[in-house]
């Protein structure tokens, strides 16, 4: 379970969850773009075709690798070794019984690791020369997210097998595009406040797993490769669920009760059209301000939610649980 599967989950609960998250969905009309197009419209030019040869299996492949890479171009330009920690793949790697099952794989993550940091160490290097890496970390990855039993993992797929060249020569491109349309002063800075695939506390262990892509100075960003230029509600509730997620772990002090969690103060989301490169903006800090009287009720209907199914939060072990699950009962107690 996650937030995505909460959200398309056909349980009742999960539909009382999505209920939440529907009631604080973000309307189509409040979103603006960068580049002052209309959001989600017609007025989009695509930059980069989606002409793989096998979309429904390799787009999801280049999604995923995708966010390595742009992640990557962003800690070279910050200099942020960082970047390497709180992978999903990493999962993977364990999956595979890493280190002992496979000797090879600790060979391999230890290669990739050294690449990848000799490359946001080295600015006069191009973040494609770890085109291939990425690509292996985004089947790591969706193991781990596919929930693939250990008995039916491919070893030579994840860690032999190279891309194929129509992978390769997309990811080329669509970093081209994200150099000129991402990378520059309205987005980033060498002064920006970052926190690479934030996670979202108490938030995230409720929901059994919840990471976000970027947070760049008071922006949560989700990447996505995604030739379709319209609102998926999937996609809006997944925003607005992180976002929701970050108040819960902010009310349960997340941050100093040990859990997975990096203070972020969210004042807007985006996603990142990466195929037509525009970006588009809610500013949630305007239309769900910190702390007034619905985004309480929110929190309260949540803490409510997983009285009785608290997903991993028992699996926290580094953290002080026990004062997490007395805060939780203090939000469900609040008078709003």
């Amino acid at each position: 379970m996650s937030l995505t599967s909460k959200i398309n989950g056909k349980t009742k609960r999960d539909k009382e969850f999505k209920e939440i998250l529907l009631s604080i969905e973000p309307n189509k009309e409040d979103y603006y773009t960068l580049s002052k197009k209309n959001p989600f419209s017609d007025e989009y030019c695509i930059l980069v075709p989606n002409m793989l040869p096998n979309p429904q299996f390799l787009s999801s492949l280049v999604g995923t690798a995708f966010d390595y890479l742009a992640r990557f171009r962003i800690a070279q330009f910050l200099k942020r070794e960082d970047v390497i920690q709180g992978w999903v793949a990493t999962n993977g790697f364990e999956k595979l019984g890493f280190p002992n099952d496979h000797k090879n794989s600790e060979l391999f993550y230890i290669t990739w690791v050294d690449k990848i940091l000799e490359c946001i160490n080295d600015s006069s290097m191009s973040i494609t020369n770890l085109l291939e890496i990425a690509v292996h970390l985004a089947k790591l990855e969706q193991i781990v997210r596919n929930g693939v039993k250990k008995e039916n993992i491919n070893v030579d797929y994840l860690l032999f097998d190279p891309a194929p060249e129509e992978v390769i020569n997309d990811l080329d491109t669509l970093l081209a595009v994200f150099e000129e349309k991402f990378m520059i002063p309205e987005i980033i800075s060498k002064k920006s406040e970052v926190v690479f695939n934030p996670r979202f506390g108490v938030g995230s262990a409720l929901v059994s797993g919840a990471d976000a892509d970027i947070f760049i100075d008071g922006t949560l960003y989700d990447f996505k490769t995604t030739k379709d230029h319209t609102l998926a509600k999937k996609d809006n509730l997944q925003l607005i669920g992180y976002f929701i997620l970050n108040e819960l772990a902010i009310a349960t002090m997340s941050d100093d009760l040990g859990f997975d969690y990096v203070h972020i103060d969210i004042k807007r989301l985006a996603f990142y059209k990466s195929r037509y490169g525009e970006i588009e903006y809610y500013d949630v800090n305007r239309y769900f301000p910190y702390n007034n009287v619905k985004q309480k009720q929110k929190l309260k209907e949540l803490a409510e939610h997983f009285k009785e199914n608290k997903g991993r939060l028992h699996l926290m072990w580094r953290a002080d649980i026990d004062y997490a699950k007395q805060l939780l009962e203090e939000i469900r107690n609040w008078d709003v």
